[in-house]
């Protein structure tokens, strides 16, 4: 009994007694609470920040305040931490836009090794004779042309047409012929493909037909009627790889990448097997 008097008489023994004391009574009041779980952490690195200035100031053109880059940093978190709780959602399940948005960054993720798109002449010169079409260079033409509306009497325009162009082959000035419009009067030598943009596949066919250096038409076309002087004409033709080496190798590149990112897709195919109504398909 002395033993005992003299041990609860010690301050380590009191101090011992009331700990206990406080945790069995924290354990009543929250009985079978469930602990709280650890935060999660969002790092906001360095890095992370001088990209959100850097675009910030590719948009404004200027660097951010301290308060809009605050700004962009709290909106970044803001970003991050919808995103998590949203995946704890499974709100990026059954998605198209965000399906087909990770395709597509996984589709631009799938590049072949840099050796595999490397080409050396041959190569280029054995894909240019197999596609010669995709790279003929354009018949290219320059001339001038005077342009006549078409009102609701489609022959009075044709009759105004046939004496403006007397007028033009006495050496009337093209300029104060015609009617005002928004199409270029003189175009200097262009592939057809521009005047096609331009003009409209129709003038771009006639021009191809019409003599050099003399005033003719009417030609038309889905704006009106023309008449046109082809100043110069130049045949279209199938380059050598040296007038294209640059943009056959883009083109050779593109179709790599393709077949690449084919074959990857095939690839990652052959782990899954697709069940279809009725039946399976492993394939």
């Amino acid at each position: 009994m002395r033993f005992l008097s003299k041990v609860l008489r010690e301050p380590l023994v009191h101090f011992l007694l009331l700990g206990a004391a406080i945790f069995f009574a924290d354990h009543l009041l929250r009985g079978d609470a469930e602990p709280v779980p650890p935060r999660e952490r969002i790092v906001v690195s360095e890095g992370r920040i001088e990209q959100l200035a850097e675009i910030f100031a590719r948009t404004w053109q200027r660097p951010p305040t301290a308060e809009e880059l605050q700004g962009l940093v709290e909106g970044f978190i803001r970003e991050e931490v919808y995103y998590r709780e949203a995946v704890k959602l499974g709100l990026d399940r059954d998605d198209t836009i965000i399906r087909r948005r990770l395709q597509q960054k996984m589709e631009f993720l799938v590049e072949p090794p840099a050796e595999a798109l490397q080409a050396d002449d041959a190569k280029l010169e054995s894909y240019l004779a197999a596609n010669r079409e995709r790279f003929r260079v354009d018949p290219r033409l320059a001339f001038r042309q005077v342009f006549i509306r078409v009102g609701p009497s489609g022959e009075a325009a044709l009759q105004r047409a046939s004496a403006l162009l007397d007028e033009l082959r006495r050496g009337a000035a093209p300029a104060a012929a015609g009617d005002p419009s928004l199409l270029p009067g003189e175009m200097p030598l262009s592939p057809q493909r521009a005047i096609d943009r331009t003009f409209g596949g129709e003038l771009a066919a006639a021009l191809a037909e019409l003599p050099l250096g003399e005033w003719s038409g009417p030609v038309t076309s889905a704006y009106g009627l023309h008449l046109v002087r082809v100043e110069a004409r130049e045949a279209g033709y199938a380059p050598a790889l040296a007038e294209v080496r640059d943009l056959v190798l883009q083109e050779w590149q593109h179709e790599q990448r393709q077949v690449f990112a084919e074959q990857t897709y095939r690839t990652l195919r052959e782990g899954y097997v697709v069940i279809l109504p009725g039946r399976s398909v492993p394939r």
